[in-house]
């Protein structure tokens, strides 16, 4: 397998499974309230190990963005007016659009808070309960052009130490509530960066590091499958005993490491295996796309389901339906003009591994 061909490969398999993961997590929420607001065991056991989808997504946007300043350089005004057209002006419509169907469906204001709430709460993602990680996007944005001043791959490990601690202390330890008002609100938010800044300097480590941890993971697959069963059976303890817990919680700045790497030591067997390599890169490239859309998806099926279909054993139905039915949301709004400016969704070409790649790595 070429250089080219394994990245594009891998890039996919992670964007899927982390786009994959999110949904399931929202699907099972629906279970969660379509029970009387309990979780049964698998419902519980499916919510909580897809936790792991949003900290993959945003390590795998600091990876594609590392990744490509580290092999062409760094153009700052092409980097913020891509940024802008690609992740900008859909963020704006997604938030709009979210805006007016909490009004006007869901029979909620958003400006009930006061103005400035409002404001924190639009910057940071709120508009609606998925968006977050588009703010986050955003401030990752705002620290990349600090972090050209890097360019010695030496440099990264004591970059990521630092980020390890940066990201544990805004975890476990640090407390927005010694500060009042606005600024307390901006500090409390979920979106808040240094909560998530791990994963995007893991990000650009890997990027950095490709070439000897693609080997690394490839020649200790094995072990890496089982640190991953291990991780599993942890996630479900940590949740048994201390309760749920949030996407970026601190095992996650081992799990997601130790996850990706499996990925990429067993990416090369998984292409190998046509229909679930064609599967894998449809949903990876379309996979902000669907994390956009599919909440809208979710509500809309969730009216006009029956009773019958919150049947536990459902679950994968119910999740196909909502997964399919984003995808043709999607394919809608394409057919739509100026649909760039709405999702973000790499370029049509045709599909073969550079343009593939490179699309990839711009979008």
């Amino acid at each position: 397998m070429s250089s080219a061909r394994g990245h594009i490969s891998e890039i996919h398999i992670l964007r899927a499974i982390g786009c994959l993961f999110v949904v399931a997590v929202h699907v099972s929420g629906s279970f969660y309230y379509a029970h009387g607001q309990q979780y049964n065991e698998w419902t519980l056991f499916i919510n909580q190990i897809s936790r792991f989808g949003t900290p993959m997504f945003a390590l795998i946007s600091g990876f594609l963005l590392f990744y490509q300043t580290r092999n062409r350089g760094f153009n700052f005004k092409k980097f913020t007016t891509s940024r802008f057209t690609k992740i900008g002006l859909p963020f704006l419509f997604w938030s709009s659009f979210y805006l007016l169907f909490t009004y006007f469906v869901l029979g909620a204001n958003p400006l009930a808070s006061g103005e400035k709430l409002f404001l924190v709460d639009f910057v940071f993602g709120n508009a609606f309960y998925h968006l977050y990680f588009m703010s986050i996007v955003f401030q990752f944005y705002l620290l990349f052009p600090l972090l050209q001043l890097f360019k010695s791959k030496w440099q990264w490990p004591v970059l990521l130490v630092i980020s390890i601690f940066i990201n544990f202390y805004f975890v476990k330890s640090f407390n927005p509530g010694q500060f009042d008002g606005i600024l307390n609100s901006i500090l409390s938010q979920r979106a808040f960066l240094p909560s998530w800044l791990f994963y995007f300097i893991f990000g650009g480590f890997l990027a950095y590091f490709w070439e000897p941890l693609n080997v690394f993971a490839k020649r200790y697959k094995i072990l890496l499958g089982l640190a991953v069963l291990f991780i599993t059976a942890a996630a479900v303890w940590e949740y048994k005993t201390a309760g749920s817990a949030p996407s970026n919680r601190v095992s996650n700045m081992l799990n997601i490491p130790v996850i990706t790497l499996f990925v990429i030591g067993i990416g090369s067997h998984l292409q190998k295996v046509k229909w679930l390599n064609s599967f894998f890169i449809k949903i990876g490239t379309l996979s902000m796309a669907i994390y956009l859309v599919h909440p809208f998806v979710l509500y809309t099926f969730v009216q006009i389901a029956p009773d019958y279909i919150w049947k536990t054993s459902l679950f994968p139905v119910v999740f196909a339906i909502i997964l399919l039915g984003s995808i043709a949301i999607v394919k809608l709004i394409k057919l739509m003009p100026f649909n760039q400016y709405i999702l973000t969704i790499p370029s049509n070409k045709k599909h073969n591994i550079n343009t593939t790649f490179k699309s990839a790595i711009e979008s």
